[in-house]
């Protein structure tokens, strides 16, 4: 399935919504609206990591509490 960095940054958005509270978000892609719910929220994180290896998008990586270091 061919994803688009539009596609990408809906999804990117719905989650950060959802993360914040929001009970529930739509996607609209190649003309269909889906909605997904806060329960559905993982499902949304899979979806992001299949658009960024189709993408060749490097997700950004987590700092961890000792400075950024590994």
């Amino acid at each position: 399935m061919a994803f688009t960095t539009t596609d990408l940054e809906n999804v990117e958005a719905a989650i950060v919504a959802l993360a914040e509270g929001k009970r529930s978000v739509q996607i609209d892609r190649a003309g269909k609206t889906v909605s997904y719910q806060a329960a559905n929220l993982d499902k949304l994180l899979l979806l992001r990591g299949v658009m960024q290896r189709e993408l060749g998008v490097v997700p950004r990586r987590a700092y961890a509490k000792n400075g950024g270091r590994c």
